[in-house]
């Protein structure tokens, strides 16, 4: 009996240790390896977008970086800040209509002076609109003020749609590309589709040259766009971001639906919508969330639009979202108008990735582990991981990916969770058959001491007595088998006890 309840205990016991147990570290869809170099103590590491596909979480909670010997070891993950940016200022600039002719020669073009501060002055009348074809202008002191980072265009016409190009001098002698652009006025429905801004790429340049290479329209004003000294880490990072292109949106069950996943808790702060009909100008909604069955969120809205003119396309800017980790969105298309028409909606989603850092523990190689839904983040801040210490953080690369073999010792997700649910089945099966065991002994010695026609009663009893939980189950057990015996040795005399008992209570009532 003692075996038997010995193997009941450790039957329980394993059966609770391993249901509570967590999920092995090692149990991950993916593993990558870590190329470092030898000797630091420190490394980070920018999670490239075949760690976001991996990850079954969010919040890359299931991100581990493991040792050679398979040990994690700690880590920190850090999101990139949205750089400050300041707002820009808007400086007027002064142009002058170029004939095509002054619009390659060097120095100050026929019609326009230098004065002796630099600035320029109209020497004749300006060229008519067939020999208009280039626009000198003079920054002035909005080039000294700081970055110059685009140009603002105000056209006169309702209706306009063409390409620019745009050089910068110091000398109006020495020029250099300085950025180009399509431009677009539009009347739709009531409002106007405009873009009217140029980015440049040189920093402080005081004239400029357009280059107007689908017929200059008339203007109504032109500013430059200043940026103060502090904007060029924002530039910095717009160039950081990365994308995923090419994500085919699924048409709905509703008119105007559409559906797609970014397949990654990437956090999207950038979205391009990519209209498959050109001549299409369509308001629409972008809604995400993260599980299928929650609620939509919306997180953007636009007028979308992609217009042909000849050679020249143009499309709607991309969305700015904050940083969205969702992987599931929607895009609901005003159709009153036609909607997008036939054809695919494509999408490009664009973030700036996350940066690991972790503590290079023991030997390598060193290997990053993802792809557990189960596991929790075990990631701390990056001031505690690195508590304040003076050595130098070097940079480590995300190789490739390791081949299912070679993943881990353990076996793989899925045939883990199989041998986990056979031992939890065994243990069970093996701790019933014990209780099963203890109660047939517990009714065979009973049953020698009873008749027959008690046996069942005895049993039904005996097993209860083996439940209960006071010490003294046992002791009156022992007594109503000894009752039981004696009943059975003097009939009589329990039917006297019996008959007495009910005539005093009989007297009792009386």
């Amino acid at each position: 009996m003692k075996h038997l309840l010995k193997v009941t205990a450790w039957c329980v016991a394993i059966v609770s240790a391993w249901a509570a147990a967590p999920a092995c570290a090692e149990d991950f869809a993916r593993r990558f390896v870590l190329q470092l170099e030898e000797g630091a103590a420190y490394y980070s590491v920018t999670l490239p977008a075949a760690v976001y596909a991996a990850s079954q979480r969010n919040d890359l909670g299931d991100v581990r970086i493991l040792n050679g010997a398979g040990e994690p070891v700690p880590y920190s993950l850090d999101a990139p800040r949205e750089p400050a940016r300041a707002a820009p200022t808007l400086r007027p600039a002064r142009w002058f209509p170029l004939r095509p002719a002054s619009a390659g020669q060097a120095g100050a073009p026929f019609g326009v002076t230098i004065a002796s501060d630099g600035s320029l002055r109209a020497s004749a009348a300006p060229p008519g609109r067939a020999q208009h074809d280039a626009d000198l202008i003079d920054a002035g002191e909005a080039s000294h003020e700081g970055r110059a980072s685009a140009l603002v265009i105000r056209l006169r016409d309702d209706n306009y749609q063409g390409r620019v190009s745009v050089e910068s001098s110091d000398d109006l002698r020495n020029w250099q590309p300085a950025g180009d652009a399509q431009l677009l006025k539009v009347s739709y429905n009531g409002s106007t589709l405009s873009q009217d801004r140029i980015e440049l790429s040189s920093a402080h340049a005081r004239y400029l040259r357009l280059h107007w290479l689908d017929g200059a329209p008339y203007l109504e004003s032109m500013n430059v766009e200043v940026q103060a000294a502090g904007s060029a880490h924002a530039q910095l990072a717009d160039k950081q971001r990365e994308w995923r292109e090419n994500i085919v949106a699924q048409t709905g069950p509703k008119a105007g639906e559409y559906f797609f996943s970014t397949g990654g808790p990437y956090p999207v702060d950038r979205l391009r919508l990519h209209l498959p009909q050109p001549n299409t100008v369509a308001p629409a909604v972008v809604y995400s969330r993260g599980e299928l069955g929650a609620a939509w969120r919306e997180v953007s809205s636009a007028t979308l639009f992609r217009l042909h003119n000849g050679d020249v396309e143009q499309n709607n800017p991309g969305l700015q979202l904050t940083p969205d980790t969702d992987r599931h969105w929607r895009v609901v298309v005003d159709t009153r108008n036609g909607g997008l028409g036939s054809g695919a909606l494509t999408i490009a989603a664009g973030w700036h990735p996350t940066t690991l850092t972790f503590v290079a523990r023991g030997s390598g190689p060193f290997t990053l582990g993802v792809g557990n839904a189960a596991a929790l983040s075990t990631a701390v801040g990056r001031d505690a991981l690195l508590m304040s210490a003076s050595s130098v953080v070097a940079t480590a690369r995300v190789g490739e990916p390791l081949a299912l073999a070679h993943n881990a010792n353990a076996p793989s997700a899925p045939n883990a969770d199989a041998y986990r649910r056979y031992v939890l089945w065994a243990a069970l099966i093996l701790a019933v058959g014990s209780l099963a065991a203890i109660a047939w002994r517990l009714a065979r010695g009973v049953s020698h001491r009873m008749p027959a026609g008690d046996t069942a009663a005895a049993v039904s009893a005996s097993v209860a007595s083996g439940f209960a939980s006071k010490p003294a189950d046992a002791t009156d057990a022992g007594h109503a088998a000894s009752a039981s015996a004696q009943d059975t040795a003097n009939p009589m005399a329990g039917g006297a006890v019996g008959a007495t008992g009910t005539a005093h209570k009989g007297d009792g009532n009386g």
